[in-house]
């Protein structure tokens, strides 16, 4: 009886209340087994499940007012990938406009890594060792943000987004930063290329003393078509020690210490379809990192990936991975959460469902 009543009420809104609303989302659930040498562990993980709403209006004159909110949840009861973060619209939300000059956005906005610079990384895992974690750190949002995305132009694409650094106290706790951020694209025929360049301002570290500004640049170029899939990334970063590998595969809290790093990177990745199989490949290499323009030893990392995906359907995937981080001598105590290991071994099987 319930039921009927509710279906009765449904059917008798007038239909514009749902007109040009969906409902999109991605549920992702894996088991992965991780070994760092000084603990073995097996976990039954959420590996970035979200949820979300959009819609549009039509002004006229080929203006749209256009709107999102997305938030991340984890299906395993908690998050490991920060995905959920208790917080309605954590991920990317906004309401805007849209036109035939390009898009216009404001809210909590994905950078251009983010939205556009998938190529070199399609994994899906819980663990940094089952992907590119290090490599396409600093992908993700960013709170009271503009962004405007250029239309496409003979395979040519623009955007830049700026976040405000609203809270401008001297603070010492004071970590939020003022971000610029450009991204460039280009596809033509099954080749892509893209750039990002990423510009956040210095944090506050002490009374009356602050950080070095992070400069951020990456590339990503290859090719996907003819169930050929190649992908080469390579980034370089100068800063404080929040740009480095290092610091994001330590989990540190401190922000800086006033020193300037700089650190680059390599991936590529390879995969070929093989009916409803894709067995793919990554391999990943930084080079020692410099502090004040003085290389560090032994100071980078090496990682490799090997696993398959085998779609059930257009829209659910299931898949199998092996992966590993090895970090040279100095920068061994790095590892895992500072736990001292060179190495973080680990194997993934994930099921990835997109609606």
């Amino acid at each position: 009886m319930k039921k009927s009543l509710i279906a009765l009420m449904v059917a008798t809104l007038p239909a514009a209340a749902f007109a040009d609303v969906t409902v999109f989302g991605t549920i992702k659930g894996g088991v992965e087994y991780v070994d760092n040498a000084s603990n073995k562990q097996t976990n039954i993980d959420d590996l970035g499940s979200r949820i979300g709403f959009k819609g549009n209006e039509d002004l006229g004159n080929g203006l749209k007012a256009i709107w999102q909110v997305e938030t991340g949840f984890g299906i395993d009861g908690q998050s490991r990938t920060g995905e959920s973060s208790g917080t309605f619209g954590s991920r990317e939300s906004f309401v805007g406009l849209s036109s035939n000059f390009g898009t216009f956005r404001l809210g909590h906005l994905a950078n251009y890594g983010e939205s556009d610079m998938a190529q070199v990384n399609p994994w899906e895992s819980s663990s940094n060792a089952l992907q590119l974690n290090a490599f396409t750190r600093g992908d993700g949002y960013v709170k009271n943000a503009v962004r405007f995305d250029t239309p496409e132009f003979a395979g040519f694409q623009a955007a830049f987004l700026y976040g405000t650094k609203e809270d401008k106290s001297n603070a010492a706790a004071n970590k939020d930063r003022e971000t610029y951020n450009l991204g460039l694209s280009y596809e033509n025929s099954g080749f892509f290329g893209k750039y990002q360049y990423i510009h956040e301002s210095p944090v506050t570290v002490g009374l009356n003393a602050s950080s070095k500004a992070n400069n951020k640049h990456r590339i990503e170029a290859g090719y996907n078509a003819n169930n050929i899939f190649v992908a080469l990334g390579y980034r370089n970063d100068k800063g404080d020690a929040t740009v480095t590998p290092g610091y994001f595969l330590s989990n540190s809290e401190a922000a800086t210490d006033g020193r300037k790093y700089e650190s680059q990177e390599y991936a590529l990745t390879a995969g070929y379809q093989i009916g409803a199989f894709m067995p793919k490949f990554t391999y990943a290499q930084s080079k020692d990192v410099k502090i004040d323009g003085v290389k560090q030893n032994d100071s980078g990392y090496k990682q490799y990936l090997l696993g398959v995906d085998y779609s059930l359907s257009k829209r659910t995937v299931v898949g199998a991975q092996y992966g590993e981080i090895k970090m040279d001598g100095n920068a061994k105590a790095m590892v895992s959460n500072g736990v001292n290991t060179d190495k973080i071994k680990a194997f993934g099987l994930n099921v990835v469902h997109k609606f």
